[in-house]
C-alpha cells in the first residue's frame, strides 16, 4: 500500500517518458551546468577584483550580448543545417576559450575582447540548439514536468556547484578553478555522442528572423520576454552585492547553494500545476512575476548574510514560478508553427531585454552613482513586463 503511494507520488512530479533525446540532455545539461555553476557566480565577482568598475562590467556583458544578437540567426541556420547536438557539442570549445581567456585578463586586458567574442559565439551555437531539441523532443503531456524536473537536476547541481567553486577559489585560486571546469564542460559532450542524431536539414533564413521581432501579432510576447533583462542584473549585479555583504568567496558560493536548495521542491509542485490546462499556466505566470518584482524590491532592504541568503531565497522561487509555465507555452507553440523559429524569437527578444537592462543600468550608474538600489529597482520594473506573455504561437511567416 505505502508502495503504490510513493508510486502515485512519483508519477504525479516526475516526467517518467521522457524520450531519449531528452535524457541525453538531462545529463549533458547536467554536466556543463556543474561546470558553469562552479564559476558563474564568481564570473563578475572576478571581473570586479580585477579592476571593473560595475559600468565596465556591464560594458563587457553589452558587448557579449550585442554580437550575440547578430550572431544568433547564424547558430539556428547551423543547426538546422547539420543537427541541434552537434551545434551543441560545437559550442563547447568556445565556452572553455571564454574561461581561458577570463583568466588570462588579468595578465593583459586585452584578452577582454577575445573572451567577450569567445562568449558571444558559444552562446551562438548552444541556446537556439539547446531550446529547439527541448521543444522537438518533449512530451506535450508532461512537458511542464520534464521542464521542472530539469530545473531540479540544474538545482542540485547549483547547490554543489557554487560552494565547490568558492572552496576552489578560497584554497588554490581561479586558475584551478578554471582548469576544472574546462575538463568537464568537454566531458558534457559525451552523453551526446551515445547515439546518433537523426536530422532532416531544413533552411533558416538569417533576415526574417529580426523581421519577426516586428510583426504586429507577436509584440505582446515580444515585450513580456523583454522581462529577461532582470535576469541580466540577478547574473551580473547581484553576485557584486553579495560579495560586498559577505566579502568571502566560500561564504557567497554557500548562501547562493543554500537558497537555491530552497527552490528545489517548488519546482516539483509548479511542474505539475503547469501540466494543466492553459488558464493555470497564465495564472502561474502573473503570480509569478508580481512575487518576482516584490523579490526585486525587497533587495533594496538586503543586509548582512542571512537577509541576502532569505531574500535570494525568495527570488529564486518566484523565478521558478515564471520559467516552467513560460517554457512549457513556448515549446508547446513552436511545436505548433516551427520549432526553430519560434525559440530564435525567444531568445532574440530575451536578448534585446538583457541589452535593454545593461543600457539603462549603464545611464542610471552614470546619473544616480554607483547605487545598488537604482539597478535592482529597474530589475523589479521590467520583471513585471513577463505578464504580458500570451499563450499563444508566434507568428512565423
Amino acid at each position: 500500500m505505502l508502495t503504490h503511494f510513493f508510486v502515485r507520488l512519483f508519477k504525479k512530479f516526475f516526467a517518467i517518458r521522457a524520450s531519449r533525446q531528452v535524457r541525453e540532455l538531462y545529463i549533458a545539461d547536467m554536466i556543463i551546468n556543474l561546470a558553469t555553476a562552479m564559476v558563474a557566480l564568481f564570473e563578475p565577482i572576478y571581473l570586479w577584483t580585477q579592476g571593473f568598475s560595475l559600468s565596465g562590467i556591464l560594458y563587457f556583458y553589452l558587448g557579449v550580448y550585442v554580437l550575440y544578437f547578430f550572431l544568433m540567426p547564424l547558430g539556428a541556420k547551423f543547426a538546422r543545417r547539420f543537427g541541434y547536438e552537434r551545434a551543441i557539442l560545437v559550442s563547447t570549445p568556445g565556452l572553455v576559450a571564454f574561461y581561458a581567456l577570463l583568466y588570462l585578463i588579468s595578465r593583459d586586458f586585452q584578452f577582454t575582447y577575445w573572451a567577450v567574442a569567445a562568449l558571444a559565439l558559444q552562446k551562438t551555437f548552444y541556446w537556439p540548439a539547446y531550446h529547439a531539441d527541448f521543444a522537438r523532443f518533449s512530451r506535450n503531456d508532461e512537458r511542464g514536468r520534464e521542464i521542472g524536473n530539469s530545473l531540479i537536476i540544474n538545482s542540485l547541481v547549483y547547490i554543489a556547484g557554487p560552494f565547490l567553486g568558492g572552496l576552489i577559489i578560497s584554497l588554490w585560486g581561479f586558475n584551478v578553478l578554471f582548469a576544472v571546469i574546462s575538463v568537464l564542460i568537454l566531458a558534457s559532450n559525451v552523453p551526446l555522442m551515445t547515439t546518433r542524431e537523426k536530422f532532416k536539414p531544413v533552411p533558416f533564413s538569417y533576415w526574417h528572423a529580426y523581421r519577426r521581432l516586428t510583426y504586429a501579432e507577436n509584440r505582446r510576447n515580444f515585450l513580456g520576454f523583454l522581462g529577461f533583462g532582470e535576469e541580466l542584473i540577478v547574473l551580473v549585479i547581484w553576485p557584486i552585492f553579495i560579495y560586498t555583504v559577505v566579502a568571502s568567496f566560500f561564504s557567497v558560493g554557500s548562501l547562493v547553494a543554500g537558497a537555491t536548495l530552497a527552490t528545489t521542491l517548488v519546482l516539483l509542485y509548479v511542474g505539475r500545476l503547469t501540466d494543466g490546462g492553459a488558464g493555470e499556466r497564465r495564472s502561474i505566470l502573473k503570480v509569478g512575476s508580481v512575487f518576482s518584482s516584490a523579490a526585486w524590491w525587497l533587495r533594496l532592504l538586503a543586509g548582512g548574510s542571512w537577509g541576502v541568503f532569505l531574500i535570494d531565497t525568495l527570488s529564486r522561487i518566484s523565478k521558478t514560478v515564471i520559467v516552467v509555465p513560460m517554457m512549457a507555452m513556448t515549446y508547446q507553440r513552436a511545436n505548433e508553427t516551427s520549432v526553430m523559429k519560434t525559440v530564435v524569437f525567444f531568445e532574440m527578444s530575451l536578448v534585446v531585454g538583457k541589452i535593454l537592462a545593461i543600457v539603462l543600468g549603464i545611464l542610471a550608474l552614470r546619473y544616480i552613482g554607483n547605487s545598488y538600489g537604482a539597478l535592482f529597482v529597474l530589475a523589479g520594473l521590467m520583471t513585471l513586463l513577463y505578464s504580458l506573455i500570451k499563450y499563444e504561437p508566434i507568428k512565423v511567416r
